[in-house]
């Protein structure tokens, strides 16, 4: 099961606004919801959930992404409760009236059919939308290394689908393998964390596919599933917010 939970709040176009303030969205998260869940969430290292801000036009939406039933019961449920309609930043004493939420719910099956057996393009550019990172051998890797993007989809996959598995090491090898970056746009950024700057990057990749069919597929299908999970560390602070920018064409090339 996959959701997606956007909350608008009410906020003054005139003030500044930082997607910084992300990881306090996750405290705001954390009081929402039952504290044996929380204890269940802190003592687990991959997060069946991830979540953002977004600002724009004078609007800011906090969407929260979910990723098995019991993370949607556990959070999206309480969220979805009329008692909640009000957002309290405790740490910077903001409060933050509720204006509208919209709940959208689908399913691994219906991603699976969609991607993984459509006939997907060979091309696809990715939007990282909120400060992205990695880490390997205790540093932080702040570029779209090919083989760290899948690598933790396939991770958080594996985690929470129902039923279903996307490989082991031999399929990463070969989803490396056969990708190639041919496009980028990016900048370097930091992620503020509790008194940790985070290096990180933002902005756009174009990947190319070869190889057979079912293994484009397969990235697309990993991707996809990336939009809900976010992809790297501190998805679940506001980090690794992920996107698939579409085209009326995407030909070969």
């Amino acid at each position: 099961m996959l959701s997606v939970l956007n909350i608008e709040l009410e906020w003054d176009k005139d003030k500044a606004f930082s997607y910084q303030k992300a990881s306090l969205f996750q405290g705001v998260l954390m009081e929402q919801i039952d504290s044996a869940y929380g204890e269940e969430l802190h003592q687990n290292g991959l997060k069946p959930y991830s979540q953002r801000i977004m600002y724009s036009e004078g609007r800011i939406i906090w969407q929260v992404k979910t990723l098995n039933r019991k993370a949607y019961e556990q959070i999206i449920n309480p969220l979805m409760s009329e008692d909640f309609n009000l957002v309290l930043l405790k740490h910077n004493d903001i409060k933050l009236n509720i204006l509208d939420k919209s709940l959208s719910v689908s399913s691994y099956k219906k991603l699976i059919d969609t991607y993984y057996l459509g006939e997907c393009k060979r091309i696809i550019k990715i939007q990282f939308t909120s400060p992205t990172s990695f880490k390997q051998a205790g540093r932080y890797v702040f570029f779209p290394d090919i083989h760290l993007i899948y690598n933790s989809l396939m991770n958080k996959f594996n985690a929470f689908a129902e039923n279903e598995t996307v490989g082991d090491e031999e399929t990463l090898e070969q989803l490396t393998e056969y990708s190639e970056m041919i496009g980028y746009s990016l900048s370097s950024t930091m992620f503020h964390l509790e008194g940790i700057k985070i290096p990180a990057f933002k902005g756009n990749i174009t990947l190319k596919i070869r190889g057979p069919q079912p293994l484009v597929n397969l990235v697309h299908l990993l991707l996809r599933f990336g939009c809900y999970s976010g992809v790297g560390i501190k998805t679940a602070m506001g980090m690794g917010a992920m996107e698939i920018v579409e085209k009326e064409e995407n030909n070969d090339r």
